[in-house]
C-alpha cells in the first residue's frame, strides 16, 4: 500500500519530512482509533512516532489562516503555507486538501500519486 511505500522511502532518505506537533498528536490519536488498531501494532506506531521526531518539526506556532473542508485539518494548510514544501501528501478524503491541488508552490497529492509521480514506485 502507498503509505507503507512512502514510509519506507522516507526512512531510506529519498525525501525529507516536515511536520508539526499538532500533526504528531493527531497521528498518535488516530492510531488509537479501532479502524487503525487492527492494521497497526502499538510498537509500530511508537517506532513511527519516534522517526517523526527525527523529522523537521515546525518550531513555531502556525498562523491560523486557512480552513479545510474538515476543520480538524486546517492546521495542515497552515503548515503547508509556513513550511512551503514541494509536496504535501494526504490520504484523508474528507479534508478537501487534494481538491485544492496546490497551495502556493506546494503540490498536494494523494499517497498513490506521490508514489507513482514522485517516487516512481
Amino acid at each position: 500500500m502507498a503509505p507503507g511505500l512512502i514510509y519506507e522511502a522516507w526512512l531510506d532518505g529519498r525525501f525529507h519530512v516536515v511536520t508539526c506537533q499538532q500533526q504528531v498528536n493527531e497521528i498518535r490519536e488516530a492510531c488509537r482509533n479501532a479502524k487503525f488498531r487492527n492494521k497497526l501494532q502499538p510498537h509500530q506506531v511508537g517506532v513511527m512516532l519516534n522517526h517523526l521526531y527525527g523529522a523537521t518539526v515546525w518550531p513555531n506556532s502556525l498562523p491560523r489562516r486557512h480552513e479545510a473542508a474538515d476543520p480538524a485539518d486546517s492546521f495542515l494548510l497552515d503548515l503547508i503555507e509556513a513550511a512551503q514544501p514541494d509536496y504535501a501528501v494526504t490520504g484523508d478524503k474528507r479534508s478537501g486538501l487534494v481538491e485544492l491541488d496546490k497551495l502556493g508552490r506546494t503540490k498536494i497529492l494523494r499517497a498513490s500519486a506521490f508514489c507513482a509521480d514522485v517516487l516512481h514506485l
